[in-house]
Order: structure tokens, then sequence, then C-alpha cells
């Protein structure tokens, strides 16, 4: 059954493209409609294999066709178009009766139970069109939600208006006065404002309410003071299981887990380190494929996450507003933000809402990907950023890249100033633990696959401050003695060094943290990995050398 709502980074890599006279003659052969449901946006440098597998995406692009051109009203598809894709799903432009561009999403297997998936992104994408008003893509049917449910196409969709405009990414460096990129600017923080003026009930993600459990209904969306259209607007929404995919990736998926929704922000962080003391007891016994090495043991890992629940309910805000469950859009960076294809930059439409959540506040109180400065010629860390003390030295051409960076800096800064001013804001930043607050519930869900490291750095800077955080005279049940912070710090430092060597071989490899590079480049950089392994030195490192078959991997641990 499909449901009728009304009648990723700029890729280097190439887009397939069937022309179809008619449904007739829609793509037939078996080599030509498998491209449509594999992986073809470049190669994976190790773990291919596995990596191909969770992104194997099969259906039937006929009945694809049928339904969108039933769903719009349209006669026939004339164009049928891959588009590059992400790692958590497939996209696809129909033209149809040579005039009317939608597009078709496809979850893949990595993304989590695509039945929920699905759902949540449908009903986010019309909550925040019909409620906050926000400019994104306006659905057109889709099917997905109940599980074991089958349909025709052969696996969960969504078909939706093209978003107008162009990825912000492919003028960010283009825009060359401040009034070019004000409206863009502007744009990013209006949404944001208008996001954050809406607290809800509870901690999870948004659905229709026809999507969830029967006991889910009944709770009320919001929160706080609401008026009464918008009341109105959100009768038939409700907050439903968590769609974050570190939740349900590997056997997690398998496993019957608490994923909430939750009343309150304790039961959020406490049900993180829960889910995986249940999931590292069951895996202790387990091959250590896809984790990072050297791994660590279970007794160590047991210890931390029950430090962090003990600690958890002295440690987390009681400010209401701060933990006030807030929609926030899950990847706001350039590739999903589009733009005017010309003149100032004023945002025309916001996609790929795909995994949204409803987080406590202070969980999004980070500068958006879209503006963060990653340039490496301005001290962002400045007040006011400043050309480096260099500069008349450098050549022209070096020149003209510190002033790029110095006007991609400035943006940065723009959007920390404007929102410096906002009250509940000021508040969560004078938290002396708001950074480790913010990526903990994280560090507990990856620990088990990256390393605990992290976890553990966390919990210590929470114990280091722990009188101002809990106040004087509560007990702290973080605790460490001296020799296992002296061996931390000394893993924390091979760690860096690990990362440093890590960074720079993707550099020269041109790969992504889990070894995807262009199908022109994987034979040449399959030879520099090569050479590289003779030369790999475990003791400098810390690490086995990682580009291999089993090694970590991030998306399949």
């Amino acid at each position: 059954m499909f449901r009728i709502i009304s009648k990723s980074k700029a890729s280097k890599f190439h887009a397939f493209t069937t022309r179809v006279p008619g449904m007739s003659r829609t793509v037939s052969s078996t080599t030509e409609t498998d491209k449509y449901f594999r992986f073809t946006s470049g190669r994976w440098l190790w773990n291919e294999r596995e990596q191909n597998e969770v992104r194997y995406t099969p259906f039937d692009p006929r009945e694809l066709i049928r339904v969108s051109c039933k769903a719009t009203g349209a006669r026939s598809c004339t164009l049928f178009t891959k588009l590059e894709e992400g790692s958590y799903n497939k996209a696809f432009r129909l033209t149809l009766d040579d005039s009317i561009n939608v597009i078709a999403r496809i979850p893949c297997p990595l993304a989590g139970p695509s039945y929920l998936v699905t759902a949540s992104e449908v009903a986010t994408l019309q909550f925040t069109r019909e409620v906050l008003k926000l400019p994104v893509p306006r659905v057109i049917t889709w099917s997905g939600a109940a599980q074991d449910r089958t349909n025709n196409v052969g696996t969960d969709f969504i078909i939706m208006e093209e978003a107008p405009g162009v990825p912000l990414v492919k003028r960010w460096t283009q825009l060359p006065t401040a009034d070019d990129v004000r409206p863009a600017l502007q744009g990013i923080l209006d949404l944001e404002r208008k996001l954050e003026s809406l607290r809800f009930s509870r901690i999870g993600s948004l659905y229709f309410k026809e999507d969830v459990r029967p006991d889910l209904r009944d709770v009320p969306l919001l929160s706080g003071d609401v008026d009464d259209a918008t009341l109105r607007l959100a009768e038939r929404y409700c907050i439903g299981p968590l769609i974050d995919r570190q939740w349900w990736r590997g056997d997690r998926a398998h496993m019957r887990l608490d994923r909430g929704p939750w009343p309150d922000t304790l039961s959020y962080f406490t049900a993180a380190a829960k889910n995986e003391q249940i999931l590292i007891a069951q895996q202790s016994q387990k091959p250590t494929h896809y984790r990072r090495k050297p791994t660590h043991d279970f007794p160590t890992h047991s210890k931390l996450l029950s430090m962090y629940i003990d600690a958890a309910p002295h440690f987390l805000p009681t400010d209401d507003d701060l933990c006030a469950p807030t929609l926030w859009h899950p990847d706001l960076h350039l590739n999903n933000t589009f733009a005017s294809s010309s003149g100032p930059g004023e945002i025309q439409s916001i996609i790929d809402w795909q995994h949204a959540t409803v987080l406590p506040f202070f969980m999004s109180m980070s500068v958006p990907p879209a503006l963060i400065y990653e340039g490496d010629k301005i001290d962002i860390h400045q007040p006011i950023p400043q050309l480096p003390a260099n500069f008349e030295e450098l050549t022209p051409d070096d020149q003209a890249v510190c002033r790029l960076e110095l006007r991609l800096a400035y943006r940065q800064k723009w959007y920390q100033f404007r929102v410096s001013g906002d009250s509940r804001r000021k508040r969560g930043c004078s938290l002396p633990h708001l950074e480790s607050l913010m990526m903990l519930p994280t560090y507990v869900t990856r620990a088990w696959a990256d390393g605990i490291l992290d976890l553990r750095e966390a919990l210590d800077q929470v114990r280091a401050n722990w009188t101002t955080i809990a106040g004087p005279g509560v007990p702290c049940p973080i605790e460490f003695g001296s020799e296992e912070m002296m061996e931390h710090k000394k893993q924390m430092e091979a760690f860096q060094r690990y990362k440093a060597v890590i960074a720079l071989m993707n550099s020269r490899l041109q790969c992504g943290g889990d070894g995807l590079v262009l199908d022109k480049d994987y034979s040449t950089s399959q030879k520099m990995i090569a050479d590289v392994e003779k030369l790999w030195d475990e003791n400098i490192t810390g690490s086995p050398f990682p580009y291999r078959d089993g090694e970590y991997s991030f998306f399949l641990s």
C-alpha cells in the first residue's frame, strides 16, 4: 500500500541515465538494472565486498516508474537517472512527460530498518514543511513503516519533488561579498531558530501516529506554550523510537534494545549505556573484525559503562530549557543546503532529513557543519580571524587562498557571534563539561567498535569538574587509579599519532575514512597501500596496519 500525501558532498562521481521512451521499454536486462542496485560511487580499498553488500538494494525500476507516474498523473517517464549516492540511500531523478522532475529515494540496508527510516523521514519532511514552514521538498507518495509488508517496487521508497536551486557547496567559495553570502548565513540561522522554537514532549524521532505502537499515539507531541494553530497541525504526529543509525547498526538491529521514546534526558543517556551492556555481554567472545585495534577487554569497558550510569543523574543539566527535546537536522552541511543558482545565496531548500532525531537542546549547540571552517591558513580560535603573519611573503596564489579562507573563517565567526546573545545558549556554554556532555551518548554507542579512549577521556573530564557540576558533598562515582590514567595518557598519545598518520595516508590515497576512492584511482591507491605496509611501524602508531580486509570500518562496526 502506498500513501499519497499530495498530487551528499559535491560528488566527483558520475550518474547513470537511461532513456525510457515508454514503460514497456524500461530498463530490462540484468546487467543494465544491476547498476541501480549496487554501489557505483567509487570503490573501497579494503573490506570492499562487505561495504558493497550493506549498500546493495534491489528493486523493480519499472514499478517505481509506474508508481511515480500514477502519483503525479504523468503519462510516461522519459528519463531515469541514478544520482550520486550516499552511504545510506540511493536517489534517482525521474523525468516525467519530458518536463517534470521528481526524486525517488530508496534506503540502503546500512540505513537501519527501512520501514521506520522511511516513515520517520517522511513525517519529518511533512512536519517541517507544514508546521514549521521550512523550505523542504514536498513528498508526493511513499511506502514504508509496516514491518514485513511488501510492495511491488520491492523496497520502501519516497517520491518527492526535486529541490530547487543548487547545492550551496557549488557556490560557497564563489560568493565574494558579504551581501552575497549573508542570505545563506541568515537562512541557516533562521532554520535553526524555527527548529528551536518548538519543544517536544519526548526524546526519539518523529512519525505519523499510525506508524508507531498504539500506546504511543495518545501522548501529546509538543510541550510548553504552543498556539492553537500549531497544536492542530501537530495532531497527526507523535514521537516514536529513535532512528539514529548508531542505535540500530550491526547486531543491534536484531536485538531487543531500548530505543525510546524517552520522557527525559536521563532515560535517554542511561539507555545508551544499558543497551551497550547487553551488546558487549554477547559480543565479548566474538571475532574482532572491523573494530579498531588494539581492542580493549570486556571488564574495562563494563566498568566505564557502570560509572557512566551511576554518574549520569549528577552530570546532566537540571535546566529544563537546556534539556528540552528539540528536533534537529541530522547533517546540515553544504551539500544538503540548496541555494539560488545565481545572485545572492538565498536558501531554496534543505534536503536529506533521513535519521532526524528529537534530542535534548544542549546536544545541538555546535556550529552546523555547513559553516565550520575547515582550512588550515587561518587561526579560527582568535576572536577576530586575521591573515597569517607572513602573508606579504607569500606568492600571489597562496595569498588568494588565504583571502578565501579568511572569508570562510568569518562565516563561522558570524554564526557564533549571532547565537552568542541567546540566553539559553549562554547557560549551556557555561557548563564546564558541555563538550563532553554533547558527545557522551555517541562515545558510549561507538566504544565497542572505536575503542574506549574517547569515553574514558570524557568521563575523566567530568570527574575533574565534579564539584562544579554536581555540587559540594556529592560523591563522584567516576574513579581512576594513577596507574590506569598513566596508561590511558600513553594510549591517547599513541592514538593521536595513529590519527595523524591515518589523516596523512588518507590524504595521499585521496580516500575517505573507510577507504572509498574514485574508480580511476583504485589501482594506484592499492599499490600505494602495498608500499606503505612495508614501512608501517606498529610501535609508533600503536596499531596494526589498518588498510586490510577485516580491519577497522566505521560503517561495518
